[in-house]
């Protein structure tokens, strides 16, 4: 699986969740009043139109652990696939 970074330094992965349907996966940090459970960092889900465009309104989920950004990454995106029965990345 390759880890790329967007426009904002920000690392994301995203694959083919089948049948055309792409997703995307990214850490964000956020400070401040956008830091809602104070953790820092956050990983985002959202599907995307084509590979490379993402669409729609992400999901955020607080990171509470101190699992560098690839592990929280890969681990989400096996984690996922495996769930839903796609077995490749």
């Amino acid at each position: 699986m390759k880890i790329n970074r967007d426009g904002n330094d920000n690392p994301y992965v995203e694959w083919d969740q089948g049948y055309g349907c792409y997703k995307r996966a990214w850490i964000q940090t956020r400070s401040g009043d956008k830091d809602w459970a104070g953790t820092g960092r956050y990983l985002n889900i959202v599907r995307c139109s084509e590979p490379g465009h993402p669409a729609g309104n992400p999901t955020d989920f607080p990171i509470y652990n101190d699992l560098p950004d690839q592990q929280v990454l890969l681990a989400f995106v096996l984690a996922t696939n495996a769930i839903t029965g796609l077995i490749s990345v």
